[in-house]
């Protein structure tokens, strides 16, 4: 149950809280006293008077309009999108392009139709918009096309809503790392090599967001954060424009970085 007392400070809603990251910020942002609201394809374990759960496909568009009025009673502070899918895993000439694209619809046009629906809420409230990137969005990895494509679109989404709805929602890309989740596990089945000493805890990533979503400096806005990131202690340089987002490093992004 939840332990904060106080004035209720609205709903943080989270994708994808069945398992894995979802579920560990589920427990995190109910114990700092939110209303939560659990969006996921299957059950979840959380017995908490202030979690609500609704069971939805966001690769489903339809389901996706459906939560518009799921969701109309609720007073949404924050929007956390974790859910995630790697979609087919080999080589990409060797996919099926119908499953290649389907991946697109799991991890970035679900996330893209929910983040539309909140997005009213989020602007009355001076609320935060929270994505989660995934391996590939940062650099490319093979046999993971689909994964790493779409969420790369996720992190340029992020970047692009951090212009348009600044400064009433501050929105943030977090790169969780190779935490112990069923992802992780299918990535190592699929071939990927991932060092034990590699693996991320989710306490991690539950920092962060915690950090994020009462964090008042608008230059955070439209970054692309790690978990291990000292983002806690960035300078003016860290938290230049370009520092920490999706560029193309050539000399002007380089001395525009430098010089903060």
């Amino acid at each position: 149950m939840s332990t904060s007392q106080g004035p209720d400070p609205g709903t943080v809603v989270i994708t994808g809280t069945s398992r894995g990251i979802g579920h560990q910020l589920a427990l995190r942002f109910l114990g700092m006293g939110y209303r939560v609201v659990g969006i996921s394809r299957s059950e979840t374990s959380i017995q908490d008077s202030n979690f609500r759960a609704i069971r939805t496909d966001l690769s489903d568009l339809e389901q996706v309009d459906a939560l518009s009025k799921a969701l109309s009673e609720e007073n949404i502070v924050g929007l956390i999108n974790n859910a995630g899918a790697h979609g087919p895993i080999g080589p990409f000439e060797e996919i099926p392009l119908k499953d290649w694209v389907q991946t697109f619809y799991s991890n970035l046009f679900g996330a893209a139709g929910l983040a539309q629906i909140c997005i009213p809420n989020l602007k009355s409230n001076n609320g935060f918009m929270i994505f989660l990137s995934g391996g590939g969005s940062a650099f490319p990895r093979s046999n993971f096309s689909a994964y790493g494509v779409s969420k790369t679109g996720v992190v340029r989404l992020a970047e692009t809503l951090a212009k348009e709805l600044y400064p009433k929602v501050l929105v943030y890309c977090v790169a969780p790392g190779p935490n112990r989740t069923q992802l992780l596990e299918e990535a190592i089945r699929g071939g990927e090599p991932v060092p034990p000493g590699d693996v991320v805890d989710f306490a991690y990533v539950e920092r962060l967001c915690s950090f994020l979503a009462q964090n008042r400096d608008p230059r955070y806005s439209g970054k692309f954060i790690h978990v291990l990131d000292n983002y806690e202690d960035w300078t003016d340089h860290q938290l230049a424009p370009d520092a920490h987002t999706l560029r193309r490093i050539d000399a002007r992004t380089i001395e525009r970085v430098k010089t903060g």
